[in-house]
């Protein structure tokens, strides 16, 4: 090579060097320029003359300038992805500068990142077993089935790309494409598997709300009298979120319709740990109608139903049905001016428009008050107009009002009354 020749390889050595050390964010173009200027200045010195003493003085400084920006070029260039594609021999030492830095090639919070990491994948594989398990143990269906694939193939690909090499390789491509400096390459990973944890967290929290919405299916559902179906999506709701109160009270009435008391009873016994007062209600009527009733434990829970019905501003039929239930226990235990009071309260209840539309046994209110008015011994004449409201409001088609149905036209036989001109037709006892 000629003098000249090599004088212009100096030159642009150095030019190529001294840009890359004034650029505040150099990039790994500017990396390969250097390193290209370095392998012409190579060649052109092993093809010519031994260069001149004030020749090799610049080479030498220049190349410690080199050595001195070792670190900095490491982060914009993978050194060893370039020396498998080009060989270089071990005379181009500026090709291994990554393996002369004396500072560790990853950052000092690197180990953090790794850390944090490796616990966020704990808790991704926490949150997709509980999730997935809630949505199994209730019968996933398909929108279960939809959410439990959706969060697993999420979940799969985030593994891919960290925990696999096929998936790694992807993920360095995509690094390298966009110059991703190696620092943030492992705070980039953590970012992406945080939000993942994130959107399962989110999920998670959730779902109480798709509880409430199996909850609302399974009312509908049983209001149309799909029971099975109503079963189903209550149970689904419980399992999303065993503290829903609600599905639990609502598959007690279900169980019930179905004449399932035990289990009735089980689903009643976790509603009033939500202080549901319909819970109270019906659990204590469940123990009223027992062949040996438990009227002790009857009259516990209802006087607890009504204080909670009263701070929370319950329903008029919710007060009703506890105001007529306490009436009948206290009857049963023969305290006879106290089931009067609260049954004449019940029957006040009953006359309120608003809740008549949703009271479906006014008349249990009037048979019992009658029983309890006959009990004090008031005599059959004043009775008789209690009995015939009993008639006039009841439905032989609730089981407990039929046997009273019964007694209501045994008295008017006995006052020799047409019962059946005194009664509406589906008050006539079977």
């Amino acid at each position: 090579m000629p003098p000249h020749a090599l004088g212009a390889a100096l030159t642009a050595y150095r030019e190529a060097l001294s840009s890359f050390v004034a650029d505040q964010s150099p990039q790994e173009q500017q990396v390969l320029k250097v390193l290209n200027a370095r392998d012409v200045l190579y060649v052109g010195i092993e093809q010519s003359p031994p260069p001149k003493p004030h020749l090799l003085s610049e080479i030498h400084a220049l190349d410690r300038q080199l050595k001195d920006q070792a670190a900095v070029m490491a982060e914009q260039l993978n050194f060893s992805t370039y020396r498998q594609s080009f060989s270089k021999s071990p005379e181009q030492w500026w090709w291994f500068l990554d393996e002369t830095l004396k500072v560790p090639s990853s950052n000092p919070d690197d180990w953090v990142f790794k850390g944090l990491t490796t616990l966020t994948w704990a808790i991704i594989v926490g949150l997709l077993i509980n999730i997935s398990g809630r949505f199994l143990l209730g019968g996933a269906g398909v929108a279960g089935l939809s959410a439990i694939a959706l969060s697993n193939l999420l979940t799969l690909l985030q593994a891919r790309s960290d925990l696999t090499d096929a998936g790694g390789e992807g993920v360095q491509f995509f690094f390298d494409r966009f110059k991703v400096s190696n620092p943030w390459r492992l705070r980039a990973k953590f970012g992406t598997t945080a939000l993942l944890a994130g959107v399962l967290f989110a999920f998670w929290l959730a779902l109480p709300s798709i509880s409430r919405q199996y909850n609302q299916r399974g009312q509908t559902a049983q209001e149309a009298g799909k029971l099975g179906s109503a079963e189903q999506n209550y149970n689904r709701a419980i399992a999303l979120n065993p503290d829903n109160v609600d599905a639990h009270y609502n598959l007690g009435t279900l169980y019930e319709d179905i004449q399932n008391l035990e289990q009735a009873e089980t689903q009643y016994l976790i509603a009033i740990r939500g202080d549901l007062p319909e819970a109270y209600n019906n659990l204590a009527r469940l123990y009223l109608e027992k062949p040996e009733p438990n009227l002790n434990k009857s009259l516990a829970l209802l006087n607890q139903g009504l204080t909670l019905a009263d701070e929370q501003q319950s329903f008029p039929e919710t007060k009703y049905s506890l105001y007529k239930n306490l009436g009948w226990a206290l009857f049963r235990q023969e305290q006879y001016a106290s089931a009067q009071s609260a049954l004449e309260t019940a029957i006040v209840l009953s006359a309120e428009r608003e809740a008549q539309p949703h009271i479906n046994n006014p008349g249990s209110a009037h048979c019992l008050l009658a029983q309890t008015l006959e009990a004090q011994a008031q005599g059959e004449t004043d009775t008789l107009p209690v009995w015939q409201r009993c008639c006039q409001l009841g439905d032989r088609g609730n089981p407990e009002e039929n046997a009273w149905l019964m007694l209501a036209r045994e008295r008017f036989e006995s006052a020799t009354l047409d019962y059946n001109d005194l009664c509406r037709p589906t008050a006539t006892p079977l």
